[in-house]
């Protein structure tokens, strides 16, 4: 009983935390999207709508890799889970820091689709927010024991 009481603590400060960091998150965001119309500066904007769902990614990955930590043994990468599916949506969660730090045009493959909504593309513009959130939660998890 006291096992499930204190796995149940756990798992509320878990999402307590994730609720806290999406919403200080889109206030910053918000407060960053205000500044860009005011300064023309969307560069600051468009970095850290790009890296903050790899952040909640990242968290959300978290309980697995608390998990591999405490187990014991070697460590292993699964090379496929990451390339074939983690690399794609870590592509598509960074084309518009690419674009923006003008590394890249809108000419590479589905350049203009990532970009969303802003650009012409017919994809919405929470379209990077879930690549990122999937990209965040690939990467920590592929990491394995």
């Amino acid at each position: 009983m006291e096992n499930n009481r204190s796995s149940t603590l756990v798992y509320l400060g878990y999402v307590f935390l994730l609720l806290i960091m999406v919403f200080f998150g889109l206030k910053f965001q918000a407060s960053l999207y205000l500044n860009s119309q005011e300064t023309y500066k969307i560069f600051p904007y468009f970095l850290f709508k790009a890296i903050f769902p790899l952040i909640i990614g990242v968290y959300l990955a978290a309980p697995h890799l608390y998990k591999t930590f405490t187990k014991a043994g070697k460590w292993k990468v699964d090379w496929v889970k990451l390339i074939v599916v983690g690399l794609p949506f870590i592509y598509l969660s960074i084309v518009p820091i690419l674009y923006f730090s003008e590394v890249i045009a809108l000419n590479l493959p589905f350049s203009s689709y990532a970009m969303g909504g802003y650009f012409g593309g017919d994809a919405s513009t929470s379209f990077g927010t879930i690549n990122g959130i999937i990209a965040g939660y690939i990467v920590p998890s592929s990491i394995k024991k």
